[in-house]
């Protein structure tokens, strides 16, 4: 997942391009390695505080995506 475009990918609207969720989930493999490696079997955990992602939202053509 990268970082959101400036404008709507499906047809190009950028007025009605807007962000409509913001939220932490998911698996990070970078902060469980980091975690395991600091703080052994605990520190794996941390993996599962997740990553922040954001949803947007075309209010022209209805296209809905994550970032």
């Amino acid at each position: 997942m990268g970082k959101a475009p400036d404008k709507c990918p499906m047809c190009g609207e950028s007025v009605k391009w807007i962000k409509v969720d913001e939220s932490k989930k998911g698996f990070s493999v970078g902060k469980a390695a980091v975690g395991g490696l600091l703080l052994g079997p605990v520190g794996l955990v941390g993996g599962a505080l997740g990553k922040k992602k954001e949803c947007y939202a075309c209010g022209k053509c209805g296209f809905q995506h994550e970032y």
